[in-house]
C-alpha cells in the first residue's frame, strides 16, 4: 500500500497577474511494494513536487515583476478612457498580461485578453503569409510579374513582381496620398479620403508611371498590399479574408481574427477605437472604417496572436520554408539588403535579432515583435493613437532582454536642463525630412521651442541636453542635432526603433511679380485632376481639401506646400515653364503638365 502523489497545475488570470495555484490530491492504492521500492518511490514523487513548487513560484514572481514593469510603462493610460492590451509570450507560454482602460467609453466595458482590436497595418504579415502559403502551393511564383494576373494594368506596373509588392521595392505610389490628390465623393472628419475597392482598381490602372524603378529604392506603400490582397483573390477566387480564414487562421485555431471586408459586420468583443486632439483633449468615437483589406483590415485579440507568435517561434502548422520566405529580407538592385521581408521587418534590439511589424489608423495602433533567439514576444494592441504602442512594446522588451541595464528601462525620466535664449535659438530652422519628404519648422516662442508642422498640430519641445531635445507629448521620441558650419544643422529622430534624418535648409524668397510665371492651370491625366495655381495676397496658392493654401519657395522652381506636398517645375529650351512634378508622402513624380 502508498499513497500516489498527483501534481495538479492550475493557472488563473485575475487582473493582469498570472498566478500559478499548485495543488495535489491522494489516491489510495493497494500493491505488493518492497520498502525499497516504497522508499524510492516516495523520494522520487517528493523531488518532484517540490520541483514544480519552486517552478511555479518562480514563475510567479517573474509575472509580478513583469507586471510592475508594464505598470510604470504604461502609467500615463487613463483606466477609465481608451486602454491598451500587452501580452508577453515566453517558449510558447502568456507569462505576463496586461489590460488597462475601457474597449467601449459607452458602455465602460474593461479590456480583457479577448478585446478585438483592428491591427491595422501589423495586419500585412498575414497577407504575406497567404501570398507565401500560394508560393508554396505552386500557384504562384516571387518573380511573377503583376501583368500575368492583371492583363489591364500599363506597361510600368505589369513589370512589378511578387517579391517588389511583399517588400516595399515596387515604385507603385500609395492610394492614400494618390486619393488626397484627387479627390473623393467620401471623406472622414479629418478630410482622410475613403475609397472602396472599385475605387483603388480604377485609380491603379490609371496610373502609368511609378515613383522610381523598382528595387532602386525602398519605399513602405499601402496599395502594394492592397494589390497582393486582390492577387489572392484572382488565383484563387475566393476574397482574401475567405482564403486567410480557411487557410491560416482555422488551422492556426485563431477563431477570433479574420478580415474585415464589409460594413456592419457583427464581430464580438470589438473594441471601439477613439481619436482626440491631444492626450487629454475630449475622445470622440472613430466611426469611419475602411473595408478595403490586405495594406490592413485584420481583427484579432491577445488570446488568437499568441497561437500566431507561437507558431513563429515553434512551426507545427506550417514549414520551415513557409517562414524562411517569410523573414527573407528585401534586395534593391544594387544588392543592398533592407529591413523589410514579408509584412515583417527585421531588426535588432539590445544585440538580438528583432522581428516585428507596428501599425496605425484613426482610433487604432498595434505593434507585434518577437525574438527568435529568446522565443520571446511582445503583443501590445491599443484603440486610441495617442497612446505610444511602439515604445511600450519596446520598453517591455527592453526590460526582459536587458533588465541589469537601466538605460533600458522606460522608468528613467530624462530630467530637462535650462538654456539660455541663444543656446536655444541654435535648435531654430527649417528642416527637411529625406525618407518622408516632410518639410518641418522649429521656432521659439516666448522662450518655448515648438516643433511646427503645416499640415498639424505643434508640439512642445524640451531640451535634455545641449544637443539633444524630446517631445512634451511625446516624451520617447527624441531630436537629436548635428551642428555644422554656418547655419547648416542636421537632425536624427528616434523612436524606439524607428530612425529618420533631417537637414537644415533656407527658404528662398521670390518677389510677387516672379510668382506670376507659376500661376496656371495644371493636368495630370492618372489622377484625372486639374490643379489651378494662382495670386492670391502676393502668394501662390495650391489647391487642397477644398481650399487654397500658400506655397513656400525652397529654391528656384521648386514649392513646397502643406509641408509635405513639393512641387517641381519643369521649363523647356527656351526656359519657359512647362510642368512640374510633385512629391506627396509615399507617392512621387506625379507629373502635371501646363494647359496652354
Amino acid at each position: 500500500m502508498y499513497l500516489d502523489f498527483h501534481w495538479v497545475r492550475y493557472l488563473e488570470v485575475r487582473k493582469g497577474y498570472k498566478i500559478f495555484i499548485g495543488y495535489f490530491f491522494v489516491t489510495l492504492e493497494v500493491r505488493l511494494l518492497s520498502n525499497q521500492q516504497l522508499l524510492k518511490t516516495f523520494n522520487m514523487k517528493y523531488l518532484i513536487s517540490v520541483f514544480v513548487i519552486f517552478f511555479s513560484i518562480s514563475v510567479t514572481g517573474q509575472s509580478l515583476s513583469l507586471t510592475k514593469v508594464i505598470d510604470s510603462i504604461i502609467a500615463e493610460v487613463d483606466s477609465n478612457g481608451p486602454g491598451v492590451a500587452i501580452g508577453i509570450v515566453k517558449e510558447g507560454t502568456l507569462i505576463s498580461s496586461k489590460f488597462k482602460g475601457m474597449s467601449n467609453l459607452d458602455y465602460n466595458i474593461p479590456i480583457d485578453a479577448s478585446t478585438n482590436f483592428r491591427l491595422s497595418s501589423s495586419s500585412k504579415q498575414f497577407t504575406a503569409a497567404c501570398v507565401i502559403l500560394l508560393i508554396e502551393k505552386g500557384q504562384l511564383r516571387m518573380e511573377d510579374p503583376l501583368s500575368k494576373f492583371f492583363p489591364e494594368f500599363s506597361k510600368d506596373l505589369g513589370n512589378v513582381t511578387v517579391a517588389q509588392l511583399l517588400n516595399h521595392t515596387s515604385g507603385i505610389r500609395d492610394y492614400m496620398s494618390l486619393l488626397t490628390l484627387k479627390g473623393s465623393h467620401t471623406m472622414d472628419f479629418f478630410n482622410n479620403f475613403i475609397g472602396t475597392d472599385n475605387d483603388l482598381m480604377e485609380l491603379i490602372k490609371k496610373q502609368h508611371s511609378l515613383s522610381f524603378q523598382p528595387d532602386s529604392r525602398h519605399d513602405y506603400s499601402n496599395t502594394n498590399y492592397w494589390l497582393l490582397g486582390r492577387l489572392v483573390q484572382r488565383i484563387t477566387e475566393k476574397s482574401l479574408g475567405t482564403y486567410a480564414k480557411e487557410n491560416l487562421f482555422e488551422p492556426l485555431g485563431m477563431k477570433n481574427t479574420f478580415f474585415i471586408e464589409h460594413t456592419g459586420r457583427v464581430i464580438p468583443q470589438r473594441a471601439s477605437g477613439y481619436i482626440s486632439e491631444c492626450p487629454d483633449c475630449e475622445r470622440m468615437e472613430y466611426i469611419y472604417q475602411s473595408t478595403t483589406v490586405g495594406d490592413g483590415g485584420v481583427v484579432s485579440n491577445i488570446n488568437d496572436l499568441i497561437k500566431w507568435e507561437n507558431e513563429f517561434h515553434d512551426p507545427k502548422v506550417f514549414s520551415l520554408s513557409f517562414w524562411n520566405l517569410m523573414v527573407r529580407r528585401g534586395e534593391l538592385s544594387n544588392g543592398k539588403k533592407i529591413e523589410y521581408a514579408s509584412g515583417l521587418i527585421i531588426g535588432e534590439l539590445e544585440g538580438q535579432e528583432m522581428v516585428s511589424h507596428s501599425g496605425q489608423n484613426p482610433g487604432f495602433s498595434s505593434d507585434l515583435i518577437r525574438f527568435p533567439d529568446s522565443n520571446l514576444s511582445i503583443i501590445a494592441l491599443a484603440n486610441q493613437n495617442w497612446y505610444d504602442i511602439r515604445s511600450y512594446a519596446i520598453s517591455v522588451a527592453k526590460s526582459i532582454l536587458n533588465p541589469e541595464n537601466p538605460r533600458s528601462k522606460s522608468t528613467v525620466k530624462k530630467e530637462p536642463i535650462t538654456l539660455s535664449t541663444e543656446e536655444l535659438s541654435r535648435f531654430c530652422g527649417e528642416f527637411h525630412f529625406l525618407e518622408t519628404n516632410e518639410y518641418r519648422s522649429i521656432q521659439l516662442q516666448d522662450q518655448q521651442l515648438v516643433y511646427v508642422r503645416t499640415n498639424g498640430p505643434s508640439s512642445g519641445l524640451i531640451p535634455i541636453s545641449n544637443s539633444t531635445l524630446t517631445f512634451e507629448d511625446r516624451p520617447n521620441v527624441t531630436l537629436h542635432f548635428n551642428f555644422k558650419s554656418g547655419d547648416k544643422k542636421s537632425i536624427l529622430l528616434k523612436d524606439g526603433t524607428i530612425r529618420m534624418n533631417a537637414d537644415s535648409y533656407q527658404k528662398k524668397s521670390i518677389a510677387a511679380e516672379e510668382l506670376m510665371e507659376y500661376s496656371s492651370t495644371y493636368a495630370n491625366d492618372e489622377l484625372e485632376n486639374r490643379v489651378s495655381l494662382e495670386i492670391e495676397n502676393e502668394r501662390l496658392m495650391f489647391p487642397i481639401f477644398g481650399q487654397k493654401f500658400p506655397v513656400e519657395s525652397l529654391t528656384k522652381d521648386k514649392f513646397l506646400a502643406m509641408g509635405m506636398f513639393t512641387l517641381k517645375f519643369k521649363r523647356n529650351q527656351k526656359g519657359s515653364i512647362v510642368g512640374f512634378h510633385l512629391d506627396a508622402p509615399r507617392a512621387k513624380n506625379i507629373e502635371f503638365k501646363k494647359i496652354n
